[in-house]
């Protein structure tokens, strides 16, 4: 028998993750060798700590999706007690207890008439389920040519291969051509120059919600099947948009048949101070897309969420009598356990009315202390979800570094440097990430703050 005492295998240093990092992964929307500035082994709360010891406020929430922040006792133990009875169970044919009682929580949450949910894996995935729920549902109604689909042009909907081609911007499709047929793209709301620029007069969209009329004439109103649109721009520059857009769209798509399909992958559950995003302007789509908030992170999920009426099209279809599409892990037992659980812990603690306040606290802290700042062009968002857009590229990944430098993540895409902390950060730390970003604005403009 040998009796050598067993050795516990030991981590790797923080240069040796960089090291196998660099020789083995690719990371998505990253340029090679970036990585190492970043390695992240622990978190807690709102804060995250790097193989080097040091520790960060997540002003970022990792990707959007970390709305809880980091070891949430009660989403831990809910996994836990899961996989110990049932780590899943596929809805092909058959069913399992958590999926069940997530689909029954998401139809209070959204209200009637929206009650079915079909789940699936990310929000690239729910981008792809709504896509193809919306052309099968036209087809099997009748109106096979309703294929059609319309999106803004400076959206974000995920990265395959239809959901590209929503998109406008090069960068989703180039090289991967080529792109499927049946996709338009109008022009983004956005303020008039005068507006963006303080003039005092009454605010003005251009364009406005006519773009889409204008779109499903010239396309045919016959082949159109829905509208795609994020009730805030993501990728696109964190724009929300304007008071009444939503709804004038909605009486739009309702005149000419077209269904109409919110993209709530980041919007949604709490993270703009309202449950879903699409609820401050009171309308009701057709289909919901989430993700991302809907397990906080600790577990991949998400969910199409439709009306009845749509749902109980697929009933009629000839070739299977039900929705012909799914996975294996749709409505896996431990992603929508976990979602179970952090829905509990966003109503139990009152964190979408966190959201608005901490929300409100975040932009008017931002606007009063940077906004009038060289190289700050604008300051806006909606809730816990807040871009500030500078001059140029280079000023917003130099504010990027100083903030990280600072102990404060943020993110800069393109021009605009985006804000959105955990749905349970509090005052003191949302003052931390004004104040990091105040003294980076100020450092990069030669400014400094009047405080």
């Amino acid at each position: 028998m040998n009796d050598t005492p067993s050795t516990a295998p030991t981590s790797p240093s923080g240069d040796e993750l960089v090291a196998l990092d660099r020789r083995h992964l690719l990371h998505p929307w990253t340029p090679h060798g970036v990585s190492e500035q970043l390695m992240i082994v622990a978190g807690q709360g709102c804060e995250v700590t790097d193989a080097h010891g040091r520790t960060y406020l997540d002003g970022r929430s990792g990707q959007f999706n970390a709305t809880l922040g980091y070891g949430n006792k009660r989403v831990l133990d809910a996994l836990s007690e899961q996989a110990g009875k049932l780590m899943t169970y596929a809805l092909l044919g058959a069913s399992n207890e958590p999926a069940v009682l997530l689909g029954a929580r998401l139809a209070e949450l959204l209200g009637e008439p929206l009650t079915r949910t079909l789940f699936c894996n990310s929000g690239s995935e729910s981008t792809e389920a709504a896509l193809r729920i919306v052309r099968m549902y036209h087809a099997i109604s009748g109106r096979p040519e309703r294929t059609t689909i319309i999106s803004l042009a400076d959206c974000y909907h995920g990265t395959t291969t239809a959901a590209t081609a929503m998109m406008a911007n090069p960068m989703a499709w180039t090289g991967c051509g080529p792109r499927p047929e049946g996709f338009v793209q109008i022009p983004s709301p956005t303020r008039c120059g005068a507006c963006a620029a303080g003039a005092e007069h009454e605010e003005c969209v251009v364009p406005g919600p006519e773009a889409l009329e204008e779109a499903i004439l010239a396309a045919g109103a016959d082949t159109v099947a829905a509208f795609f649109v994020e009730p805030v721009l993501g990728v696109g520059g964190i724009r929300p948009l304007p008071d009444g857009y939503l709804r004038a769209v909605r009486e739009i798509c309702d005149r000419h048949g077209v269904l109409l399909v919110l993209d709530e992958v980041t919007t949604g559950l709490g993270r703009t101070g309202a449950w879903f995003a699409h609820q401050r302007e009171g309308i009701t789509p057709d289909l919901v897309t989430m993700a991302k908030g809907l397990t906080s992170g600790y577990a991949p999920l998400a969910a199409v969420t439709m009306t009845e009426r749509i749902a109980d099209v697929f009933a009629t279809d000839p070739m299977l009598g039900g929705l012909r599409h799914g996975h294996t892990t749709s409505g896996h037992g431990l992603g929508t356990a976990v979602a179970l659980s952090v829905l509990r812990v966003i109503e139990e603690d009152g964190l979408v009315e966190n959201a608005a306040a901490m929300g409100d606290r975040l932009q008017s802290g931002l606007r009063e202390q940077i906004g009038s700042l060289d190289g700050v062009r604008d300051v806006r968002g909606l809730g816990l979800m807040v871009g500030v857009e500078f001059d140029s590229m280079a000023r917003g990944f130099e504010v990027q570094a100083a903030c990280a430098a600072a102990g404060v993540i943020v993110r800069c895409e393109g021009t605009v440097l985006s804000v959105a902390p955990p749905l349970i950060v509090t005052a003191e730390q949302v003052d931390r990430i004004v104040g990091a970003l105040r003294d980076a604005v100020a450092a990069s403009t030669g400014e400094f703050p009047g405080v």
